[in-house]
């Protein structure tokens, strides 16, 4: 029997559009590394005339590993840099267990360029690894890593906060210390792991967007039915852009997997996720 690796090494080389002609089951379903670039505008209350049009790459639940090797990551890298991104954010669970929190990981993230900002909280994969080493790679890396944190991006007057609190089932997420300071007019953006947290955003202080990952939309969907599992208690997040009472809310679908190395009708997502003034 053909070892499991060099199988998906097999399908991960044979990666792109289905051939012609091909049916229910062709690759376009099962294919675990064919990523699909998700673009949307996104509309924010009070964005300020100099980010209108900034471009925010999403990246999340690379699950560096067994499954997800190093190549993988730098064809991600090459494919974020193609859409020439303002900020890239990454929302967690860079790794999926310590020993992928290598220099070399490390190295090839540093290749990702952004104009402003490279920004990123940590999953619960990366806090059940080692945390430490997962915030220590981002950093090699060239992402500021916020744990209950935001920072100011400016562009000439004009400012938006992107924020970040630890992950919502293995830290302590602080949503007042992440804002403390932030002005009412500067529209916020929130990177959290568990979309979960979405429903659970106290009435203040005030959150614009929540970035969020961990579901992977649950890595199989079924036609009609969506995703028989889902790593969340409320669906509505499984997976693209949603809306609360709060803010609204995009989950991505992630970059790689767990437990199983499978994708069916559920490609691997990089959001692009265009700023828009209301």
């Amino acid at each position: 029997m053909l070892p499991l690796r060099k199988l998906f090494a097999f399908l991960d080389h044979r990666q792109g559009p289905p051939a012609r002609g091909g049916g229910r089951l062709d690759r376009r379903h099962i294919l675990s590394r064919w990523l699909a670039v998700t673009r949307r505008q996104i509309p924010l209350p009070a964005l300020p005339a100099e980010w209108d049009g900034a471009a925010v790459a999403h990246l999340g639940d690379l699950h560096v590993g067994p499954i997800c090797g190093l190549d993988y990551v730098r064809r991600i890298v090459e494919a974020v840099n193609a859409e020439r991104p303002d900020v890239v954010v990454f929302t967690g669970d860079l790794v999926n267990n310590a020993r992928a929190c290598g220099p070399e990981l490390g190295q090839i993230l540093a290749a990702l360029q952004a104009r402003d900002a490279k920004l990123a909280v940590l999953g619960n994969h990366d806090c059940d690894a080692d945390p430490v080493a997962a915030a220590a790679v981002l950093a090699a890396g060239g992402f500021e890593v916020l744990h209950n944190d935001h920072r100011l991006l400016r562009r000439g007057a004009g400012a938006i906060c992107v924020a970040g609190v630890d992950d919502y089932r293995r830290g302590t997420a602080d949503l007042d210390a992440a804002l403390t300071g932030v002005g009412e007019d500067v529209p916020r953006i929130l990177l959290q792991h568990n979309p979960d947290y979405a429903a659970a955003l106290p009435p203040r202080p005030r959150v614009d967007l929540a970035l969020c990952g961990h579901t992977h939309g649950g890595q199989i969907a079924l036609p009609l039915l969506g995703p028989p599992l889902l790593s969340v208690h409320h669906r509505r997040y499984g997976a693209g852009l949603a809306r609360n009472g709060r803010c609204l809310v995009y989950t991505t679908r992630g970059l790689g997997m767990v437990y199983l190395p499978i994708r069916w009708n559920c490609r691997p997502e990089l959001p692009v996720l265009t700023l828009r003034s209301l």
